[in-house]
């Protein structure tokens, strides 16, 4: 048979096929279950590693699921050129992974210091924080995140007090600054303007004692009294005056009275309506005013069903407070599911052990009252396109109305701020005061806001946080430095690392029983021992210290490039490239060592999980565009 009979017909075929295409735009493959309405996820087939950028944290070797990469580093590291992502991702910039490596070394009266270099209220936060540190932490790609609020729970709960030995009070000032809020924005502004700036602050509030939402927005359940006043008595320890009982809505009069500077940090206890026919009905509540009167020990009332409107930490609070006031049966109604909780999950659990029941895709409707008792009415809810929020907007089923009798209901929505025209300042249609984002100062001069007064109900920590940034811009508006980061830690030793991260997974948290929570307001978590904190702190990847890499090995054979060591890497050290040609036929067998990992000038990397370099992508791509 010649060579003409056995391949013509293959080549004839192949040739019409070519000729039938010539003309055809070039498509390359696209997988299946990929669409074009979604983020793009462009990868090449060559994985890349950056020397100069990797750490050798073993992120990457820990996350693929394959095993393919084998990391060793040298045991004594240096500082990283980078901040760890949970100090990165902390409002106060709190040094979390420095802390972390104090309590492993035994040292939780250093690690305490290292927290008070940027925060005036360790003990609060480590007891009430919602750890945003938490969410960024590398080691959460891999298994779960580290706990680092409860490692600051453990520290402060050891703390020697040596951040004293190195802390400093400025000279006096011949400045005064009136702070109208004790809030935890306010107490953070006068205790730097005070103790850092010298300036002479007082401060008046309101209530009857000092602490703003940390006082009457927060179960004692969760934040012990005495824990929140240990940290107000630091604060008034350096000079801080506060005065309470004493309403202030005139800020323009304290200039006449001789103050050089005025603060509005009035925080936003204003509660929000449901916003349904009915609900101004009696035994209708705001879930901050239900709280604050709790809180501030006055009696409330409640029958034996509550329902609690909402989904985030102000319904839990309202949803447990309402528990251990002898509520029989209490519901939480929310809009979406669990998934679009802002509540924190430990908040969410916790409520659930203690019986309380949550009723997920259903909203209020109308409130009616009916011989004493309440009748709530509700419609279902399913999810339609997202929000501004970046949520599943929730859209009512028509017809699907359903009634709850119940006692009491709590609005616990939201909260905004109460800002008398008196203030004489500008605000938005939410009532926020108005101020200049980088100095926090309002439209009338001398005057600066901070806290939830200016960006509505916020969390402890960014209080704080604005607190410091409205110390910095009064104090240069004082004519002082602006200057208030303090070194209250020893210098840090690096210690050798053996080994790489642990393994293991976080220790849960311990909690009184269950029959001693529901009739009492005792603090239901308990701190950790020793053995258990040392144990979290080994989990930790050290972010911000790099080790020398002296063996970086990817095994070919086993790598599938499905990219996840390049998502996992903090620092963008891995990267996989588009040459789609791979001179090595027998790939498979090779073992890759670092110096062939090495990423070359000419190679660029691909867009696969960083959607900033898409643009100097070739136009060929996994990806078509049929159009």
């Amino acid at each position: 048979m010649s060579g003409f009979e056995r391949y013509g017909n293959g080549i004839a075929r192949g040739m019409a096929v070519t000729l039938r295409n010539i003309f055809r735009r070039t498509i390359t493959t696209q997988y299946p279950e990929e669409r074009l309405d979604v983020s793009r996820r462009l990868r090449g087939n060559i994985l890349g590693w950056s020397s100069e950028k990797c750490i050798g944290c073993y992120t990457c070797a820990r996350s693929c699921p394959h095993g393919c990469i084998e990391i060793t580093t040298s045991a004594r590291g240096a500082r990283g050129p980078a901040a760890a992502p949970c100090n990165q991702a902390c409002p106060a910039r709190v040094n979390a992974a420095r802390y972390i490596r104090l309590i492993r070394e035994g040292k939780p009266g250093e690690a305490v210091a290292v927290v008070r270099e940027k925060i005036p209220f360790p003990s609060v936060c480590a007891y009430i924080c919602a750890h945003p540190c938490e969410s960024s932490c590398t080691r959460g790609q891999l298994d779960e995140p580290i706990s680092i609020r409860m490692l600051k729970r453990y520290a402060v709960d050891n703390d020697t007090g040596l951040w004293k030995q190195s802390s400093r009070v400025a000279p006096p000032s011949s400045k005064r600054i009136a702070i109208v809020g004790s809030g935890p924005a306010g107490l953070s502004a006068g205790y730097y303007l005070s103790k850092l700036g010298g300036h002479s602050v007082t401060v008046f509030e309101a209530l009857p004692e000092p602490g703003g939402m940390m006082l009457v927005g927060i179960p004692a359940y969760r934040l012990p009294r005495h824990i929140l006043a240990a940290d107000i008595k630091e604060i008034e320890q350096v000079g801080v005056r506060i005065e309470t009982n004493t309403r202030m809505d005139d800020p323009e009069g304290l200039l006449g009275r001789g103050y050089n500077a005025v603060l509005l940090a009035v925080g936003a206890h204003e509660a929000i309506g449901i916003g349904v026919p009915g609900d101004d009905e009696p035994g209708v509540i705001g879930g901050v005013e239900f709280l604050r009167q709790v809180n501030l020990g006055k009696e409330v009332k409640l029958g034996n069903r509550v329902a609690v409107i909402g989904g985030g930490n102000t319904a839990m609070d309202s949803a447990r407070t309402a528990v251990r006031l002898g509520a029989s049966e209490v519901t939480i109604v929310y809009r979406r599911t669990r998934a679009e909780m802002p509540a924190s999950a430990e908040e969410i659990e916790d409520a659930l052990a203690e019986g309380i029941k949550i009723v997920f895709l259903a909203a209020p409707s109308r409130v009616t009252g009916k011989e004493g008792q309440l009748l709530l009415e509700c419609l279902r809810m399913k999810l339609g396109p997202e929000d501004s929020s970046g949520r599943r907007r929730p859209e009512p089923i028509e017809g699907s109305q359903y009634t709850m009798p119940v006692d009491n209901i709590i609005a616990a929505i939201s909260q905004r701020p109460v800002v008398p025209a008196s203030f004489a300042v500008d605000t938005d249609k939410s009532n926020r005061i108005q101020v200049d984002k980088e100095t926090l100062a309002t439209s009338r001069k001398a005057i600066f806001a901070a806290g939830d007064a200016v960006v509505g109900p916020a969390t402890v920590i960014e209080a704080i946080a604005s607190g410091r940034q409205a110390a910095i811009s009064i104090d240069k508006y004082l004519g002082g430095s602006g200057e208030i980061d303090e070194t209250l830690a020893p210098a840090e030793e690096m210690a050798d690392r053996a080994n790489g991260p642990s393994e293991d997974w976080r220790p849960g948290v311990a909690a009184i029983p269950l029959e001693g929570r529901l009739g009492s307001f005792d603090g239901v978590e308990l701190g950790w021992s020793r053995e258990a904190a040392v144990l979290e702190t080994e989990r930790c990847l050290r972010c911000d210290i790099t080790y020398n890499v002296e063996k970086y090995r990817l095994d070919g054979g086993l790598c599938i490039y499905c990219g996840l060591c390049v998502e996992s890497c903090p620092f963008d050290a891995l990267y996989m490239s588009y040459e789609y040609e791979h001179g090595w036929y027998r790939f498979g067998e090779r073992l890759l060592d670092r110096e062939q990992l090495l990423v070359p000038d000419r190679v660029k990397p691909s867009g696969y999980a960083h959607p900033e370099v898409e643009e100097t992508l070739p136009q060929q791509t996994l990806l078509i565009d049929r159009d």
